[in-house]
């Protein structure tokens, strides 16, 4: 597959920015922005874990959630 082009405008702190971050990694600011937007896409694509939100907490003692002061 051939590579796709793409043209981003920013603006100039921004690119200072990624050029100084560019430089400190030994990259080109082409090789940090491919390796950035790779991370992120990657990043976006594994299955985010199940919340737990709203399952009450499992009790080991049955009578523990009567003294409890949480309810």
């Amino acid at each position: 597959m051939a590579g796709k082009k793409i043209l981003l405008t920013l603006n100039p702190e921004m690119y200072a920015y990624l050029e100084e971050k560019a430089k400190s990694s030994m990259m080109t600011m082409q090789e940090l922005i491919t390796y950035t937007l790779r991370k992120v896409i990657l990043a976006s694509q594994q299955p985010a874990g199940k919340s737990k939100a709203g399952r009450p907490k499992k009790v080991d003692e049955p009578f523990l959630e009567y003294l409890s002061r949480k309810k």
